[in-house]
Protein backbone atom coordinates (compact mmCIF):
# COMPACT_ATOMS: atom_id res chain seq x y z
CA UNK A 1 0.00 0.00 0.00
CA UNK A 2 1.20 3.51 -1.17
CA UNK A 3 0.92 6.62 0.49
CA UNK A 4 0.78 10.30 -0.55
CA UNK A 5 2.44 11.45 3.24
CA UNK A 6 4.28 13.20 2.58
CA UNK A 7 3.69 15.22 -0.53
CA UNK A 8 7.21 16.97 -0.05
CA UNK A 9 10.66 15.34 -0.23
CA UNK A 10 12.81 15.78 2.91
CA UNK A 11 15.22 18.75 2.71
CA UNK A 12 12.92 20.67 0.29
CA UNK A 13 11.18 24.09 1.20
CA UNK A 14 8.04 25.01 1.86
CA UNK A 15 6.79 28.42 2.15
CA UNK A 16 4.46 29.60 4.64
CA UNK A 17 2.86 32.99 5.22
CA UNK A 18 1.80 34.59 8.77
CA UNK A 19 -0.76 37.28 8.79
CA UNK A 20 -0.52 39.34 11.99
CA UNK A 21 -3.19 41.41 12.97
CA UNK A 22 -2.61 44.09 15.67
CA UNK A 23 -5.70 45.81 17.40
CA UNK A 24 -5.89 48.42 19.72
CA UNK A 25 -8.58 48.65 22.40
CA UNK A 26 -8.98 52.15 24.06
CA UNK A 27 -9.64 52.42 27.58
CA UNK A 28 -11.78 54.66 29.23
CA UNK A 29 -10.06 57.90 29.68
CA UNK A 30 -8.45 57.96 26.30
CA UNK A 31 -12.24 57.68 25.46
CA UNK A 32 -13.39 61.02 27.56
CA UNK A 33 -10.54 62.49 26.22
CA UNK A 34 -11.21 61.76 22.61
CA UNK A 35 -14.94 63.02 22.85
CA UNK A 36 -13.88 66.03 24.90
CA UNK A 37 -11.73 66.38 22.36
CA UNK A 38 -14.57 66.22 19.55
CA UNK A 39 -16.79 68.72 21.86
CA UNK A 40 -14.11 71.49 21.99
CA UNK A 41 -13.92 71.57 18.42
CA UNK A 42 -17.47 71.26 17.63
CA UNK A 43 -17.94 74.12 19.62
CA UNK A 44 -14.99 76.23 18.08
CA UNK A 45 -16.30 75.35 14.22
CA UNK A 46 -20.10 76.37 15.75
CA UNK A 47 -18.46 79.48 16.54
CA UNK A 48 -16.26 80.13 13.29
CA UNK A 49 -19.05 79.22 11.36
CA UNK A 50 -21.62 81.14 12.64
CA UNK A 51 -19.23 84.92 12.31
CA UNK A 52 -19.10 83.89 8.48
CA UNK A 53 -20.71 86.81 6.46
CA UNK A 54 -22.16 84.61 4.32
CA UNK A 55 -26.32 83.88 3.95
CA UNK A 56 -27.46 81.22 6.82
CA UNK A 57 -28.58 78.70 4.21
CA UNK A 58 -24.75 78.45 3.19
CA UNK A 59 -23.95 78.69 6.97
CA UNK A 60 -25.82 74.93 7.29
CA UNK A 61 -24.78 73.86 4.60
CA UNK A 62 -20.67 74.35 5.92
CA UNK A 63 -21.84 73.33 9.23
CA UNK A 64 -23.19 69.93 8.54
CA UNK A 65 -20.31 69.30 6.18
CA UNK A 66 -17.98 70.48 9.21
CA UNK A 67 -19.64 68.37 11.84
CA UNK A 68 -19.40 65.10 9.40
CA UNK A 69 -15.76 66.13 9.11
CA UNK A 70 -15.37 66.41 12.34
CA UNK A 71 -17.39 62.80 13.49
CA UNK A 72 -15.05 60.85 11.06
CA UNK A 73 -12.06 62.00 12.21
CA UNK A 74 -13.26 61.91 16.00
CA UNK A 75 -14.50 59.14 15.89
CA UNK A 76 -13.96 56.81 12.86
CA UNK A 77 -10.34 57.73 11.74
CA UNK A 78 -7.85 55.43 13.63
CA UNK A 79 -4.97 57.90 12.86
CA UNK A 80 -6.95 61.15 14.02
CA UNK A 81 -7.56 59.78 17.50
CA UNK A 82 -3.63 58.71 17.93
CA UNK A 83 -2.86 62.12 17.13
CA UNK A 84 -5.19 62.88 20.01
CA UNK A 85 -4.44 60.71 22.76
CA UNK A 86 -0.43 61.62 21.52
CA UNK A 87 -1.55 65.46 22.60
CA UNK A 88 -3.32 63.83 25.54
CA UNK A 89 0.31 62.01 26.68
CA UNK A 90 2.27 65.26 25.89
CA UNK A 91 0.03 67.62 27.91
CA UNK A 92 -0.06 65.14 30.66
CA UNK A 93 3.67 65.34 30.64
CA UNK A 94 4.20 68.35 30.31
CA UNK A 95 2.11 69.40 33.57
CA UNK A 96 4.18 66.46 35.39
CA UNK A 97 7.34 68.69 34.49
CA UNK A 98 5.37 71.97 36.08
Amino acid sequence: MKTNWPTKKLGAQMKTTVMIEKRIKRGKESWIFIYSAFGILFALTAFFISTLPIIWYFKITVFMVATLILIYLCLCSVWFQNKLIGLKIKLEETWRKI
